[in-house]
């Protein structure tokens, strides 16, 4: 890993202009990545952007800088000489394939899933980490760089967030050590908390009642689904939307089922969101057969067309077939 590092900071030193790529759908883990690294070289002078295909929650400005982030595809008119990929192990995660696949510029991918990404020329992946963050602190302290409150706050929300506060099976000793190394150079905990549990919209809580009311548990699959639709939001559309992966946590905290999945209609097609607490069961793998990923504990996709049916005991996803 320590040639890997030294790697990646040499092209940050070589680079005059460097792009920040976070995944879809975004989390405080890809970032707090992102502008942890960005700091870094913002240090030295260097220009930098922050791109994100879909908009940053609102919930999520207590992270520092989080506004730097643009969803303009026009940031990919600039001349960058280096892009920087952090969380996302593979261009359709981003929603970018098709702009970035004529690449000119050295790519560099800091991730914590399983390698799909062939095209890069720096690859630093550790799948063990809990969180991306955990990776992206680690290189922080290997090039000896001074991380901030600011920074340490954005770098333990994506640790937190991504372990379900040190609840999940993908926290490890090693992440209960950063965190503590964060909260010492000054992250702001509570603020964390009160974002994530404390500031709930009651818009966002009174479709969660809907979700949980059409709850359905699959005995022999030992699997727990529910659905929510467009019209079950009757205000601040983006807000709810933005929250309801939350749920997907909550579920699967308080439920004793080997798989959680929670169903979302969206315009075009379906979204779904895994969650798995069962060493046996990789919801990752299971995602990747819908074109999504993410952990062996936590994974998303999206079905373009795809429609949402209640069966006796589940929920599903069915493909709307169309006729030309």
């Amino acid at each position: 890993m320590q040639l890997l590092f030294n790697r990646l900071n040499q092209k940050i030193k070589e680079a005059d202009t460097i792009l920040f790529v976070s995944h879809r759908n975004p989390d405080p883990d890809t970032l707090g990545s992102a502008l942890a690294i960005g700091s870094y070289a913002e240090s030295m002078g260097k220009k930098t952007g922050y791109f994100c295909l879909d908009k940053i929650p609102d919930n999520f400005s207590f992270i520092s800088e989080s506004k730097k982030f643009t969803d303009s595809i026009d940031i990919f008119l600039g001349a960058y000489d280096l892009v920087i990929f952090v969380d996302c192990s593979e261009l359709r995660r981003c929603g970018i394939e098709d702009i970035l696949k004529y690449k000119k510029q050295t790519w560099a991918v800091v991730d914590h899933h399983l390698n799909k990404q062939k095209d890069a020329d720096i690859v630093i992946r550790d799948n063990r980490a809990g969180a991306n963050c955990e990776i992206v602190y680690d290189f922080l302290k290997f090039i000896d760089f001074f991380i901030t409150p600011d920074i340490a706050t954005a770098l333990l929300s994506g640790l937190l967030i991504d372990t379900n506060f040190l609840s999940n099976a993908a926290a490890t000793e090693k992440s209960v050590s950063i965190a503590s190394s964060l909260l010492s150079l000054g992250a702001d905990y509570r603020r964390i908390v009160k974002f994530f549990y404390t500031n709930k919209n009651p818009e966002i809580l009174r479709v969660w009642g809907i979700a949980l009311s059409r709850l359905k548990l699959n005995k022999e699959k030992n699997i727990a689904s529910t659905a929510i639709f467009i019209n079950d939001i009757s205000s601040d559309y983006d807000a709810v939307y933005e929250a309801l992966e939350g749920l997907s946590n909550f579920l699967n905290a308080i439920l004793n089922a080997d798989i959680i999945l929670v169903l979302k209609e969206v315009d075009g097609g379906a979204k779904g969101s895994f969650r798995s607490n069962n060493d046996n069961f990789d919801v990752a793998e299971i995602a990747s057969q819908y074109g999504g990923g993410g952990h062996k504990r936590a994974a998303g996709f999206f079905v373009a067309g795809g429609q949402i049916v209640e069966g006796d005991n589940e929920w599903r996803i069915e493909e709307r077939l169309t006729f030309k």
